[in-house]
């Protein structure tokens, strides 16, 4: 609150905090010094005014991007109330086409330079570092049915089975339950299964480290081990959800 004060700027982000705090600050910093406070989630964007007018030159890559259509396509029902002795109407379907292009850049300010944007694949090289892809992982239990006709097995010879055909017996499962949930937006690449970034597999470890807990019954269950990078994460979570309410079973 004091930095705030005695900076006294016209906005606040307070970002890398507890959420029950930066929500109590930020009700001080707007009640007590009548300034305007964000504290946005991950991935969420403020948008905040300006009166500061910059010119700023443009790369040759950020302009072939910004040129490249992003097309919208909507389809709607009409109704058609031109036959007024019959008093009928008549639906048709209308398709609407939107181009929602979006210019996404960074502003870089030299030294001494002028103000320039460039594409986001360009920033890397300028400042020569190396692009680091941020990935998600959760080791995730799925319930199996009949797993209890291994009961009398030993159970390294059962890991053995699972190891083989199960593997693929419950990949092939777990594909057709999940493509139920979500259309053709999964697919099926033998060995795992992939949704946009999100790569799923069978996980024959003892000890995996994305793995939270055994549970009680660990030798009823199967592991798919999933990753996805962070633009999929709601999605993920969505279909881990799906995942650990699944009862999958032995053919």
């Amino acid at each position: 609150m004091d930095l705030v004060k005695f900076l006294s700027p016209k906005h606040v982000i307070l970002v890398h905090g507890e959420k029950p705090k930066m929500a109590s600050l930020k009700g001080k910093i707007e009640s007590d010094l009548g300034i305007q406070c964000y504290y946005p989630a991950n991935n969420d964007t403020v948008c905040i005014p300006s009166t500061c007018w910059l010119k700023a030159d443009t790369s040759k890559t950020f302009i072939r991007s910004s040129l490249n259509p992003n097309f919208k396509f909507v389809k709607t029902i009409s109704e058609d109330k031109s036959n007024l002795v019959s008093k009928e109407t008549k639906a048709t379907s209308v398709l609407q086409v939107h181009d929602e292009r979006v210019a996404e850049g960074i502003l870089i300010v030299e030294k001494s330079k002028k103000a320039k944007v460039v594409h986001q694949n360009e920033l890397l090289l300028m400042i020569g570092k190396d692009k680091h892809d941020v990935q998600f992982a959760y080791c995730c239990p799925v319930q199996i049915g009949n797993l209890e006709r291994t009961k009398g097995m030993d159970f390294a010879l059962s890991k053995n089975v699972v190891s083989t055909s199960d593997e693929c017996s419950w990949l092939h499962q777990l594909f057709a339950k999940l493509s139920t949930k979500l259309g053709g937006n999964i697919q099926d690449f033998g060995q795992h299964l992939q949704v946009d970034s999100i790569h799923i597999s069978v996980c024959l470890k003892d000890i995996c480290p994305y793995r939270t807990t055994d549970g009680p019954q660990k030798n009823q269950r199967c592991f798919f081990c999933c990753t996805w990078s962070v633009a999929d994460v709601n999605l993920a979570w969505e279909i881990i959800s799906i995942m650990e309410n699944l009862d999958l079973s032995i053919i």
